[in-house]
């Protein structure tokens, strides 16, 4: 996401989409009684238009929304912005959408609190970082997933034929890391290569054969499949080739808070128990749902004043589930509170 321009007596951010992943950040940016202006087409309102109902043509022009609601669908690549027209050469309080892609440019006026201008500056500095390609593989399968800012995308599955009838052909080792470098081929992205065994390496190897890997790292797992690439986000291992990894970071995050609540560390869940550990100074890192950042603002504000660190976890992955079964707020404790 690039911003283009502000206007902050007014409230207004011009601002060019980016990414997919710029779609995500916009849409937990905006909320209801937002406005949100940009160039988009609709039926031409022009007076011969009238004599030939519904035969009208579809021109650009430039409108502005008042938000009702904010779409956005997983993988992908836009988000629908709802609301009512109340600035434009035509049509006045109706209703129009926009569909918002990679290259559009859009102006957003809206009461910018601080949660918003942070979420903003990290999408900023997020778009400076690619997605990343995992694999998470053994001598009989292997996952290819992409990981996004805001989740995981699994693209293929890989069997080698080797392991039980249902998996019976003619396919060789050979054939097998063959099939895996072809989808790879696909994405120009840091490479994570992940796995028990050696396959991991044969495939490093076979792929070193066949041109330069760039950036790339190759590391032991206990598993392959998502659970392979799963374990490589907890780990940290993701983080290592692209350090500001979102999603990396908060899948992170929500584990260790998870492993706190279950060896019974300092750590505590729910807004009440939350709120009563900022209050005396208790939490170290707060984690909130990303979709409750607005309306927790206030508590979260307090949370960065006794020192804590505020950390917005999406609402639409794996990890988000996570927090969402304890509340949408958890804290990691500097230390036990009574």
């Amino acid at each position: 996401m690039k911003i283009l321009g502000q206007d902050r007596d007014e409230g207004r951010i011009k601002l060019r989409v980016q990414s997919t992943d710029d779609c995500w950040h916009l849409h937990n940016l905006l909320e209801a009684g937002d406005r949100a202006a940009a160039f988009t087409h609709r039926t031409s309102q022009q007076p011969q238009d009238k004599t030939r109902a519904g035969k009208g043509e579809k021109v650009g022009m430039y409108l502005t929304l008042e938000v009702i609601d904010v779409g956005f669908q997983r993988f992908s690549d836009r988000l629908r912005i709802q609301g009512v027209i109340v600035e434009g050469p035509q049509d006045l309080g109706k209703h129009h959408t926009f569909n918002v892609t990679p290259g559009t440019v859009l102006t957003i006026q809206k009461e910018w609190g601080p949660s918003h201008l942070k979420r903003l500056k990290k999408a900023v500095e997020a778009s400076r970082q690619p997605d990343i390609v995992v694999v998470a593989m053994d001598d009989d399968e292997a996952t290819v997933a992409v990981i996004h800012q805001y989740g995981v995308e699994e693209k293929a599955h890989i069997t080698s034929g080797r392991s039980g009838k249902q998996y019976e052909s003619d396919n060789t080792e050979h054939e097998y890391y063959g099939d895996i470098y072809a989808k790879l081929q696909q994405y120009d992205l840091p490479l994570v290569i992940v796995g028990p065994g050696f396959a991991k390496e044969n495939l490093q190897s076979f792929i070193q054969n066949k041109k330069d890997l760039g950036r790339h790292i190759v590391e032991t797992t206990g598993h392959a499949g998502m659970a392979g690439v799963k374990e490589a986000m907890n780990r940290g291992i993701v983080e290592r080739i692209v350090e500001a990894s979102t999603l990396a970071r908060e899948s992170r995050l929500v584990e260790k808070l998870l492993q706190a609540i279950a060896q019974d560390k300092p750590a505590t869940y729910g807004e009440e128990e939350v709120t009563r550990a900022i209050e005396l100074g208790a939490a170290e890192q707060v984690l909130v749902l990303s979709n409750l950042l607005h309306e927790k603002e206030e508590l979260l504000e307090k949370a960065e004043r006794m020192g804590a660190e505020v950390h917005a976890i999406s609402d639409i992955h794996e990890s988000g589930e996570k927090l969402a079964a304890l509340g949408g707020i958890a804290a990691l404790l500097r230390y036990r509170i009574s």
